[in-house]
């Protein structure tokens, strides 16, 4: 793993243009020395790592063009024309600004959608929405409604005398948003791309009850109050811990990652007792089923981080995540692929460097009238 990790970060500095002649032997080493004639390519669902190397090999070959039938060695000639390809090696891929290794070789055309950034809506308890400012990251819910830098949106006096002062307001990130809030009681919450969390002005009672569809990220505050999250047939609680919920419409499980802490989660369509998850576990809703399984707890907060994570993830799965970061649908010509994809990539790239990285990997995938096609 550590090795696997240092060739990562070799390709990495490649594409930047900042490796030094040392890590550039080591690169050339490794790379000089993979021979993927000796693997069998089998069907995406099923390849190992190595098969995957030997893919993402051959997609390299083909867009650097071989020498009298015989692959080019890796040297420093030719980094300015390795430096876009070379990023698919080794099952990681890495998307940087290439301007300064010269001309790009692909034309800006209209798959050049940018990503997501600061999106959302937040509508008060009379109803009134506002558009939140894409210069800031976040919303705080205390006296008055305020941006992360105490910046006022709505002062306390609107906030107090609306006439439906008592009922829960909403943030809302479109398709391409995400946007934070910090809660009357301290809690954070960070929302992705097409989803809502509705919440109190301040927490009464002996609970704490927040509403949630779509995805977020959740760090609790500890306290006395149970902390509730109600989303799609589950009811997540807790004391004060950090998991990430994901609780799509368009998605068949309701999925809750344990990164801290303790949590209980329960079917809404279950009367029976709550499963308890530890940290690197998650949960999965299906009506009344609930299954627990162990997980790498990084891919699933990845986004958070702004990147795309995925491990043997099915396409159908992984490209809903790039739809709805992109705000873009997604066709399939010949049916859904029984395939799986395996990679990182930074979520502030174009939707064209996603679509390049797709095309190295060998998934047929074209771009028209703001639908991607899956050929």
């Amino acid at each position: 793993m550590e090795h696997e990790n240092r060739i990562d970060s070799l390709i990495a500095k490649l594409a930047a243009g900042t490796i030094t002649d040392e890590e550039m032997a080591d690169l050339a080493k490794w790379y000089n020395g993979f021979d993927d004639t000796q693997i069998t390519l089998s069907t995406r669902n099923e390849d190992s790592a190595d098969q995957l190397k030997a893919r993402m090999y051959r997609g390299l070959i083909k867009q650097i063009g071989p020498t009298n039938d015989t692959p080019r060695r890796l040297s420093r000639t030719w980094i300015p024309y390795a430096a876009a390809a070379i990023l698919a090696i080794a099952g990681v891929w890495y998307i940087v600004d290439d301007e300064a290794h010269g001309p790009k070789t692909a034309q800006v055309t209209a798959a050049d959608i940018v990503p997501g950034g600061n999106r959302a809506m937040l509508t008060l308890s009379d109803g009134h929405t506002i558009a939140l400012s894409k210069d800031h990251t976040g919303i705080a819910v205390n006296d008055a409604l305020t941006y992360l830098d105490g910046t006022i949106i709505v002062d306390n006096e609107l906030m107090e005398y609306t006439e439906h002062a008592d009922k829960p307001l909403a943030l809302t990130t479109p398709s391409g948003g995400t946007y934070q809030i910090a809660l009357p009681d301290g809690t954070l919450v960070w929302l992705n791309a097409a989803s809502t969390l509705r919440y109190p002005k301040r927490f009464d009672g002996s609970e704490r009850v927040v509403e949630l569809n779509g995805e977020a990220f959740f760090e609790v505050s500890k306290q006395r109050k149970p902390f509730k999250v109600i989303s799609d047939g589950q009811v997540v609680e807790v004391l004060g811990t950090q998991f990430n919920v994901s609780a799509y419409p368009d998605e068949s499980h309701t999925k809750t990652t344990l990164v801290t802490g303790r949590v209980q989660v329960s079917s809404t369509a279950n009367t029976g007792s709550p499963v308890s998850i530890a940290p690197g576990q998650q949960s999965s809703v299906v009506g009344s089923d609930i299954r627990v399984t162990a997980v790498d707890t990084n891919q699933y907060i990845a986004w958070k981080q702004g990147i795309f994570h995925f491990e043997s993830t099915p396409l159908e799965e992984m490209l809903k995540q790039i739809a709805r970061w992109y705000d873009v649908e997604v066709v399939y010509k010949s049916g859904v692929p029984k395939e799986t994809f395996t990679g990182r990539f930074r979520r502030d790239v174009s939707l064209k460097g996603v679509i390049d990285i797709l095309q190295l990997s060998m998934i047929n995938v074209a771009f028209e009238n703001g639908t991607l096609i899956i050929n």
